[in-house]
């Protein structure tokens, strides 16, 4: 049977796709700086098992841990190496003194649209990602909105590649991990589970006594959108053709919980791949505009509110005339 040319051409952009994908950069490539756009904080954990239990995870977003989130699949050769880099690198980082707390937070998405060998990723993860980072991989990669390896670090600084820029990889995501913004001291970040691995009742709250992260002057509003995030501690799958065989702090589901401060939802959570390692993670997307952008919406929403009424009458006189 002959294939139809428009199914070959997709079999050939899929199959340059994953050459690029499979091929180690030849030039380092910048990071792409969001933080005047976007950003994340949170990242309190709570570890869950198969028994019922109600326990409880947060605080101050001041001692918060710093959010590291790596895209990846289980395929990616060169993204062993950034990893390798990553992980010396947060360990340095853990490691010094300093005013703020510098506990840190991975969370590993693993590519899910179109993947056919990795199988730790989710719809939901790969959505977010591309909501989220995107256009800044694509920015980086001239083209490729999710192209592992890539590292963001507090939300907003996105390096996408394993080539150092500097004197080496974890000399790069060590100055990346240094360039938290400064955030709000008396904003809690808080969360509860009642349930077990399976499903539950998650109750969360983040006091609304200001905004933590991004522009905080009047000339920009920020909106915050929750979310919750399962993560498998670690997860055996020697199938996978970079050799690493243990994949860990895998995101294995990603639930938005709307903007609301508080709220509460029923979860079913997806199982563990193998083991009882399961942990939630409360995270808080920021996102800001500048004001002005948000008045020219909001008058644009007026002008077309008021212009739709007339549109129907003109219509209607229009219709009238022809029929007449």
């Amino acid at each position: 049977m002959v294939e139809c040319p428009r199914r070959a051409m997709r079999r050939f952009t899929l199959a340059l796709f994953t050459i690029f994908l499979l091929m180690p950069s030849a030039n380092a490539i910048a990071p792409v700086d969001l933080s005047e756009k976007q950003g994340s904080f949170g990242g309190y954990s709570l570890d869950i098992s198969a028994n019922n239990a109600t326990s409880s995870a947060g605080g101050l977003i001041e001692n918060a841990p710093t959010i590291v989130e790596v895209y990846t699949a289980t395929w990616c050769t060169n993204c062993v190496d950034s990893e390798h880099s990553l992980m010396d690198s947060i360990a340095s980082f853990e490691s010094s003194s300093s005013e703020f707390n510098h506990s840190t937070t991975v969370l590993t998405h693993h590519r899910f649209i179109s993947e056919s060998e990795d199988p730790f990723g989710s719809q939901e993860g790969d959505d977010r990602w591309n909501e989220r980072y995107g256009d800044a991989s694509k920015e980086a990669t001239g083209g490729l909105q999710r192209a592992p390896p890539t590292v963001a670090f507090h939300g907003n600084m996105v390096r996408v590649g394993s080539v150092a820029e500097g004197e080496s990889l974890e000399a790069d995501y060590s100055e990346l991990l240094e360039s938290r913004l400064e955030v709000n001291e008396q904003q809690q970040s808080i969360f509860t589970w009642s349930g077990n691995n399976s499903s539950g009742t998650l109750t969360w709250s983040l006091s609304t006594s200001g905004t933590s992260g991004g522009p905080t002057s009047d000339d920009y509003k920020t909106n915050i959108t929750h979310r919750i995030m399962v993560v498998e501690h670690s997860a055996y799958f020697p199938e996978g053709s970079n050799g690493l065989e243990y994949y860990d702090d895998s995101v294995r589901a990603v639930y938005t919980l709307g903007t609301d401060p508080f709220g509460q939802i029923n979860l079913d959570l997806p199982p563990a791949w193998d083991g009882d390692d399961l942990s939630l993670v409360l995270i808080h997307d920021w996102t800001s505009t500048p004001v002005e952008d948000a008045e020219g919406d909001e008058d644009e929403g007026l002008l077309l509110g008021f212009l739709a009424p007339l549109a129907l009458i003109g219509l209607g006189a229009a219709a009238i005339i022809r029929r007449d």
